[in-house]
């Protein structure tokens, strides 16, 4: 009797595993393949590190009568078929049933890889940006892989203005390189030659529209000399050149500013301060100038 118990047992056990199998097959021919719908709600949240962070909705649609898991995902974005950031997911998502579910999916671009679009995306308010990847959900012991593309729309004009006037507004954009004599100074005058070293840390080309300097000695006296761009200069991309500037100083005004201390060490300060002006797309901006190089009055000579 007992041993007839154990048969029954065995059996019904199996039927039960039989039939868990049936139902389980059943249900995993009859799965259907998640819906990619599209991209909704994104938005820009800020910068970080040169990085320009965004957050988005990624819609799917769960077709099936029970829950599904959404494991993985990744995703590129493009901006003129150039790779510039990239989308993940924090966590594993659940996907109800017969259900369009929104999961939050956030994006980093990579400035750097940006920044040689800067004169396209300032003239647009609506700047195109492309999202190709794949999700990878599960679904009982069926796998899926859903491709993703679609395409976002950002307005970047006010963050690529600001990153821009960032890069310009360093002090190493105008350099004075070398200062010199540039003919035999007469009783009322003496004529410099002074060279501005122009460096374009930006990876597309720009144009210098204006510029204009002041020139002091040591202090912020009266100016002894000042100076106008009279013709537009193109600045290479990601390349330094050299803006020769003739300047000719009043010798009544250096010699009432004369100090002392000027006669021991002999050498001064020779100072330009002043501002460019740059144009982009349309877009101009203000570049302050602000350097100073030491001169060996003896020789006048950069010390």
């Amino acid at each position: 009797m007992h041993l007839k118990r154990k048969i029954v047992f065995k059996i019904d056990m199996m039927k039960n595993i039989l039939t868990s199998l049936i139902l389980l097959l059943l249900l995993m021919s009859c799965s259907q393949k998640p819906e990619f719908i599209g991209i909704d709600n994104v938005s820009v949240l800020g910068l970080k590190d040169t990085v320009m962070q965004l957050k988005m909705d990624y819609i799917v649609y769960n077709p099936n009568n029970v829950k599904t898991k959404l494991r993985q995902s990744h995703m590129n974005l493009y901006y003129n078929d150039t790779i510039v950031g990239k989308g993940f997911l924090d966590q594993q998502i659940k996907l109800s049933p017969n259900d369009t579910v929104r999961v939050p999916v956030q994006c980093k671009i990579s400035l750097a890889k940006l920044s040689r679009f800067y004169p396209q995306l300032l003239q647009s308010d609506s700047a195109v940006f492309n999202i190709r990847g794949e999700s990878k959900i599960g679904f009982l012991l069926n796998s899926f892989t859903i491709v993703i593309d679609d395409k976002i729309y950002l307005n970047t004009k006010k963050l690529i203005q600001d990153e821009i006037n960032k890069n310009l507004g360093g002090a190493e954009n105008f350099k004075i390189k070398t200062v010199a004599i540039n003919s035999l100074p007469t009783l009322s005058k003496t004529n410099f030659k002074v060279q501005i070293e122009s460096k374009n840390n930006l990876p597309f080309d720009y144009k210098i529209e204006d510029m204009r300097l002041l020139f002091y000695l040591d202090t912020k006296g009266a100016a002894l000399a000042q100076w106008k761009l009279e013709y537009p200069i193109m600045q290479r991309s990601d390349q330094a050149s050299t803006i020769s500037v003739a300047v000719s100083v009043d010798n009544f005004t250096t010699l009432k500013q004369t100090k002392l201390s000027w006669l021991i060490k002999k050498k001064v300060n020779f100072i330009v301060i002043g501002k460019a002006q740059i144009k982009i797309s349309g877009y101009t901006f203000d570049v302050p100038i602000n350097d100073k190089m030491a001169i060996d009055l003896k020789t006048l000579t950069v010390f």
